[in-house]
């Protein structure tokens, strides 16, 4: 008689799935909005944007996961914070067409499903949810015994805002002679950690053991939701760059018309220790440097000049510094100066 091979045998345990949601629940339902309709156990979720006050309405969707942070943070014992950087990078990205985001969904695969660990992850995506002001309305997480191994986990997440149709931020509105203003980062982000990895954390050495190093490199993504929605009604924001993979020298271009670009005032950038840390391990020039990471500035705005003075004072009676970056210039060009 051939003996019984059971789902748990081959690596998947229902169980455990089904504690995992049991789990996560509370957390989750912390982030919803009355705009949420139905459970999030069903097989889909429901949100009605009725009571959106948007006369054109658009919807806006972004998706992205952490790459290798992963990784260091599953060496140094700091994935709760992933899950920040999972919404972070969607809801950063989104907000840069002038959306407001509404709701979020997550996709964890790991080779075994281990609850309090794994649920710590979501902790810090409900925790990113609910700085950014949206609902975690549904994901999934999947067991892959073979595709996985050991402690080995990863995420994608997938946002969806909305913005009236006349407010759209396009590149179009941005004429040439613009000021460029940066508004710091929390440290990497989520971005440049392959090179992070190679340099501080394949070899041994003491770097994980330092605490003050671990927390640097391991602190979660800045949000700057209700920053930038706070700011979009007092200044003209004429374009925005979330600093991402790319770093400065990629993204600011992104936001520009066809036939501009950017001067870049090397002397304004801000001074970050980590950063200059990576810079002589690596013994990376600047302008590679800005072509990786974020270099301190995680999100560039793009307004005209009379608009400064203005934009200074919200930020100085929020006790944060912007820098003055640049300017766009009327040629397709990055400079740095």
């Amino acid at each position: 008689m051939k003996s019984k091979i059971t789902y748990k045998d081959a690596g998947v345990n229902i169980k455990a799935g089904n504690d995992f949601v049991s789990t996560i629940q509370p957390y989750v339902k912390k982030t919803l909005s009355s705009n949420v309709i139905g459970k999030t156990t069903s097989f889909a979720a429901l949100y009605s944007i009725n009571k959106e006050k948007v006369d054109n309405p658009v919807l806006v969707s972004c998706t992205d996961g952490v790459g290798t942070k992963i990784e260091v943070g599953i060496k140094t014992d700091k994935i709760r914070g992933l899950g920040i950087d999972l919404v972070a990078m969607s809801v950063n990205d989104l907000i840069c067409t002038g959306a407001k985001p509404l709701f979020f969904l997550d996709y964890l695969a790991t080779s075994k499903l281990k609850v309090d660990y794994h649920s710590e992850v979501i902790k810090g995506i409900a925790e990113g949810c609910k700085m950014s002001s949206c609902s975690l309305i549904g994901g999934e997480t999947a067991e892959m015994p073979g595709m996985y191994k050991g402690k080995d986990f990863d995420l994608a997440g997938f946002a969806v805002g909305i913005v009236d149709k006349t407010k759209i931020i396009k590149p179009e509105n941005i004429k040439g002679g613009e000021i460029l203003v940066g508004i710091s980062s929390s440290g990497p982000h989520s971005n440049g950690y392959s090179l992070i990895r190679k340099l501080f954390f394949d070899k041994s050495n003491n770097y994980k053991k330092d605490s003050k190093f671990i927390n640097s490199v391991m602190k979660p993504t800045r949000i700057y939701t209700d920053l930038i929605l706070n700011i979009k009604k007092k200044v003209h924001i004429k374009g925005m760059a979330h600093i991402t993979g790319g770093g400065l020298l990629e993204n600011i271009p992104r936001i520009l018309p066809n036939g501009m670009g950017v001067e870049l005032l090397e002397s304004r950038l801000p001074k970050v220790k980590l950063f200059k840390q990576i810079q002589e391990a690596s013994n990376l020039k600047l302008r590679e440097m800005i072509s990786v990471f974020n270099v301190g500035i995680g999100f560039v705005l793009c307004i005209n000049e009379k608009d400064l003075s203005l934009l200074d004072k919200i930020f100085k009676a929020k006790k944060e510094r912007i820098y003055i970056l640049g300017k766009v210039i009327k040629k397709p060009e990055f400079r740095l100066v």
